[in-house]
């Protein structure tokens, strides 16, 4: 069996689409593979911050075209860019093994969000990392960054930034040289799916969900369930400053979820734990904590992104 494997272009999505690729072959030795590479909106437009340029799925959407046109057989995403909706004929079929789910504080001199120096130059261009930085530290100044990991450390090592803040996955996915301290999430809540590859299929192709069946990770599978049932209840995009994370622990599965106003300002961070056997019902009730707890913030980040 030939599978066609839509991605974006950039080294990371490459790498990304390898682990993939690697993750079935351990399962399905007899298939063979084709990289269909897709330029997305979010790969041309970078003289913005994503919040800004307005489109849902950003660098989901035109990967995921690819099978709806036939041109590909299954797309690869990072989790955390995919949004909690997507196309009725097409669904998340399998998860590899979940890479470390949290930001990352980057910077050259190793620091970490309690010694970055006061006035340090900070690069994001999350309105999440942005909130919850300037939450913990009111001392740093927090300036937009944009590009993929290269490009980004690149802009570090120039002398533009003290430290960039970054998903841990991506550096350790890429091998990145550079020093790494990474984040409590009771500090700084992960993107939902942060960390997870997720691969979509069409519906109809029952014989590749048999494949990728057979390749998925359950745990982290369960937990990208969670993740995305907890956005899909509250109904956020990429605009609104959330994290939720959840983690297989035993029978049960824990959850810490926040939100934060971009200035910092005004936060919530909360946790709770539920069953494993419902990763959604986990989702959902997390999501319905958070508004009964912090729905005066939460409804007005929505409607004021």
């Amino acid at each position: 069996m030939l599978i066609r494997v839509a991605t974006r272009g950039s080294a990371l999505s490459i790498r990304q689409a390898e682990i993939v690729m690697r993750r079935i072959l351990e399962f399905n030795p007899d298939v063979e593979f084709k990289l269909v590479i897709v330029r997305t909106t979010g790969d041309v437009v970078l003289d913005k911050p994503l919040y800004e340029i307005g489109v849902k799925g950003i660098f989901e959407k035109e990967v995921n075209l690819a099978l709806l046109r036939g041109e590909a057989d299954v797309a690869v995403h990072s989790l955390k860019d995919m949004p909690a909706q997507i196309s009725s004929e097409l669904t998340l079929a399998m998860t590899p093994p979940r890479d470390d789910p949290r930001d990352a504080v980057v910077s050259v001199r190793g620091y970490t969000i309690d010694s970055l120096p006061s006035n340090s130059v900070v690069g994001t261009s999350s309105l999440r990392r942005r909130g919850f930085l300037l939450s913990i530290r009111r001392d740093v100044v927090v300036k937009p960054i944009r590009g993929n990991v290269d490009t980004r450390v690149r802009k570090l090592m120039g002398g533009g930034y003290d430290a960039l803040i970054m998903a841990a996955a991506g550096l350790e996915r890429l091998n990145v040289n550079i020093s790494v301290n990474k984040i409590d999430p009771l500090l700084m809540p992960p993107a939902p799916g942060q960390g997870v590859i997720g691969v979509v299929v069409r519906r109809d192709r029952e014989d590749l969900l048999k494949v990728l069946r057979r390749s998925n990770d359950e745990d982290t599978f369960r937990e990208a369930i969670a993740e995305r049932a907890f956005l899909s209840r509250i109904g956020a995009g990429c605009h609104v400053p959330l994290g939720g994370l959840a983690t297989v622990n035993g029978d049960s599965m824990d959850f810490v979820y926040g939100v934060v106003d971009p200035d910092g300002t005004s936060k919530f961070i909360g946790t709770m734990r539920g069953s494993l056997s419902d990763p959604e019902g986990v989702g959902r009730r997390a999501a319905e904590e958070l508004l009964s707890n912090a729905h005066e913030l939460v409804s007005r980040l929505m409607k004021n992104p």
